[in-house]
């Protein structure tokens, strides 16, 4: 007896169709499809907004990167200007610290040279006095200049110790001038505090040719003798 014939009912047919058909399945109804196209929708906006804000922080990242730099530039220019005033006013600070040591060094020298001179030039106008042709000279000088300075016709002459008579009456001799126009009353007198030179005195004025009154002048006597030091030098 043979089998019967397996039925064909409406299930197997739509087994048969899907397995035999491929690709997406249609939607099942309009409502299906509209719910499609919305996430279709959706999704598009969604890869947009995703696209925007990508372009949107790269732009933020290379306008803050830009910035940055920008800043960096400007540190950078600040602090080598920054750096460059501080080189400039060490430097400005070292030369001044070099002329002020070397003003230093020049005023030390200066005072050095000085003081050479005043221990050199008291020994050197008491030899020229020792000198009988330089003792002339000296005290020519001296009465020339009072007979210049020196109104008063009376005068008082001072020296010190170890006069002759002879070397007195020269000096009287040449204070009182020649001719009875010039004559003037001249007084001798001994001082022994006077050593080299002589001390010519009025009613009123007193020219000291001493040693001590030729050197009582400090300051025009360093001028003069620093001017010359200085002269002497350029010639060599």
């Amino acid at each position: 007896m043979s089998a019967p014939a397996a039925s064909i009912g409406p299930g197997a047919l739509v087994s048969e169709s899907s397995t035999a058909t491929s690709g997406p399945t249609p939607p099942a109804s309009v409502l299906d499809a509209q719910v499609e196209a919305l996430s279709q929708r959706i999704a598009a906006d969604r890869d947009r907004r995703c696209a925007e804000a990508r372009a949107a922080a790269e732009r933020q990242a290379r306008e803050l990167l830009r910035s940055a730099r920008k800043e960096a530039m400007a540190n950078v220019s600040e602090a080598v200007t920054r750096e460059r005033k501080h080189a400039e006013q060490a430097l400005r600070q070292a030369q001044a610290s070099v002329e002020l040591e070397e003003r230093r060094r020049a005023q030390q020298a200066t005072r050095v040279l000085l003081e050479a001179m005043w221990a050199a030039i008291g020994p050197a106008l008491e030899a020229r006095w020792s000198d009988q042709a330089q003792r002339s000279a000296w005290l020519l000088a001296a009465v020339g200049q009072a007979r210049t300075l020196l109104r008063e016709r009376s005068w008082r002459i001072e020296h010190g110790e170890g006069w002759s008579e002879d070397q007195r009456d020269a000096l009287a001799k040449l204070a009182a001038g020649e001719g009875p126009a010039a004559a003037r009353e001249v007084a001798l007198a001994c001082d022994p505090a006077v050593g080299a030179g002589i001390r010519i005195r009025t009613a009123g004025a007193c020219l000291d040719a001493t040693v001590t009154g030729l050197l009582a002048s400090r300051a025009r006597i360093e001028s003069e003798f620093l001017a010359l030091y200085l002269a002497l030098g350029r010639r060599r």
